[in-house]
């Protein structure tokens, strides 16, 4: 019965499968390795490249297991969480028995008190078994569901199947969620897990493959990524002591044989991989902080939608599976927000799937973090101008599509939040040919580009949802119609305004980052919001 379920024993099973997908990949890696390494030490001949391409082939095994051995793990995964979710409203059915004067045995079977043997409580009873049947047919339907994705990745004798799928067949990005899912879906398993493992790159930032496989996908990415930026950085080291050494032994001129001035020359370069080295390291940074909320067994599952290390980076980052959730809430980030800062704002969705689940048990909220454009670098020279709120919206909206052509069974309930210059990239999106969400949530924004709700298409105009702290430095943006618009937290804006704390007048800087910090009204008002529970709103 599923009131004596255990979520946990689920999740254990995940996390080994989890720790098998990293042992197979770290092994691959040592191979790739050795086979690199392999003419310093054996003389080439036949014989060494047999040896080669025989250790390149393991290699090749060991990375075609990862996406089994991962979609696995995800589907224990979900199975626990759901198990959670079934669980919970199990036991809130056997409250529900007791006020009605039924009794719930752990075996499901219902007992009536002779004390209130009568109508009503016959009534009662009637309906407690409806309900009773329809949970343990979604139990039965779970069950079969996990066992489906665990037969189709388990290995036969002769290894996991595999079907080779021509590169230039992947539709291209940009192309409408709804057309990739139909190609997605018009591919066999065999074929998937090719697609996932040959051209990661692609898969990984297609809107509308589902997110589990584009989770698959984007951590190869982010392996190849940490690997190659590790070895480059490993590169600018030793030629950087090169340098040096032969800048020491006055022998510059060897180095640039065809500088005039050898020591300048010198000097440039060093500056050169000063700061490509800095880029590089944080890009590092960034990538290891997905790479250990990703393998972080402490918290709920996390899912890597989107990696990308040009520019300032990106990275999509979701705190449980939008695509099996009742409530899906993309958070997007403002100015000064890239990759080597994404530690904190992975921390903010952490925050709120964890406050969605405080409020509403029984659902299932995916948080995910959306930093799939080029935020503002500075408050003063970027962000006063739509530059890269042009250039998001139509991302964003995009991926609002996909995340509505993947999900599974009833529609969720979508919710978008931005903050601070988060909020102008929705606006772009909203006032474009609309945005696809049930409600949108600014906060702390200089403007959305449009000093009405109504002008937001794809959202009720009763469900623009706005807040701004009362000493929020962003306040102190003029409300005159410039730049971005107007503070959408005025009346006459005709959203719907939600309670912050009112921060510290001292520090109005710490207070435009404070939504987030424990205890702030803020965080339950928006858990109210993306469980739907507008009613809850202060």
């Amino acid at each position: 019965m599923v009131l004596k379920a255990d979520p946990e024993a689920w999740r254990k099973a995940a996390a080994g499968w989890d720790r098998l997908g990293r042992s197979a990949d770290e092994r691959a890696d040592a191979l790739a390795l050795s086979t690199r390494r392999l003419p310093d030490v054996w003389e080439s001949g036949s014989a060494s490249q047999a040896a080669g391409a025989h250790c390149d082939a393991l290699r090749k095994e060991l990375d075609s297991a990862f996406p089994p051995i991962l979609l696995i793990a995800q589907a224990l995964a979900q199975h626990g969480t759901d198990v959670a979710e079934l669980r919970v409203r199990a036991e809130e059915l056997v409250e529900q028995g007791r006020a009605a004067h039924v009794t719930i045995n752990p075996d499901g079977s219902m007992t009536m008190d002779p004390a209130h043997a009568n109508e009503s409580t016959a009534r009662s009873m009637s309906s407690l078994v409806w309900q009773r049947d329809a949970l343990l047919k979604e139990a039965a339907e779970l069950d079969a569901r996990t066992a489906k994705a665990i037969a189709e990745n388990t290995a036969t004798a002769s290894g996991t199947p595999s079907a080779k799928v021509d590169r230039a067949s992947v539709p291209a990005k940009g192309t409408d969620p709804a057309d990739v899912k139909k190609w997605w879906d018009s591919l066999s398993p065999a074929q998937r897990r090719y697609v996932m493992s040959e051209y990661p790159e692609l898969i990984g930032s297609l809107d509308g493959v589902p997110v589990a496989s584009r989770d698959i996908a984007n951590r190869i990415v982010l392996d190849r990524e940490l690997d190659g930026l590790t070895q480059r950085r490993a590169d600018l080291d030793a030629r950087e002591a090169h340098i040096r050494a032969m800048v020491e032994q006055g022998r510059g001129a060897e180095l640039y044989p065809d500088a005039g001035n050898p020591a300048g020359a010198a000097l440039a370069e060093l500056e050169k991989i000063k700061e490509e080295r800095e880029r590089i390291d944080g890009n590092l940074r960034g990538l290891n902080k997905i790479d250990d909320r990703l393998e972080d067994p402490g918290k709920p599952r996390a899912y890597l939608i989107g990696l990308s290390t040009a520019d300032d980076g990106r990275a999509i980052v979701s705190v449980g599976n939008p695509d099996a959730a009742d409530n899906v809430l993309t958070y997007v980030p403002g100015t000064g927000a890239e990759l080597s800062k994404v530690g904190g704002d992975i921390d903010r969705a952490d925050r709120m799937a964890l406050d969605a689940k405080r409020v509403d048990p029984s659902q299932e909220t995916a948080s995910l973090l959306w930093l799939g454009y080029d935020a503002p670098d500075s408050i003063a020279w970027n962000a006063p101008f739509d530059g890269s709120a042009e250039s998001g919206g139509p991302e964003l909206n995009q991926f609002q599509n996909g995340l509505r052509a993947t999900h599974d069974g009833e529609p969720s309930r979508n919710v978008v939040l931005g903050h601070s210059y988060g909020s102008t990239v929705i606006g772009h999106a909203a006032t474009g040919p609309g945005i696809n969400a049930d409600a949108v949530v600014f906060v702390g924004s200089p403007g959305v580009d449009t000093n009405s709700a109504t002008e937001l298409k794809g959202v009720p105009a009763n469900e623009v949802w706005a807040s701004r702290a009362e000493h929020d430095i962003i306040r102190r943006v003029p409300d005159w119609d410039l730049a971005h618009g107007n503070d959408p937290t005025r009346e006459d804006f005709g959203g719907r305004v939600f309670t912050s704390d009112p921060g510290n007048p001292d520090d109005e800087g710490a207070t435009h980052s404070a939504y987030w910090d424990d205890g702030n009204l803020a965080r339950e008002n928006i858990a109210y919001i993306v469980t739907g529970q507008n009613g809850k709103v202060s």
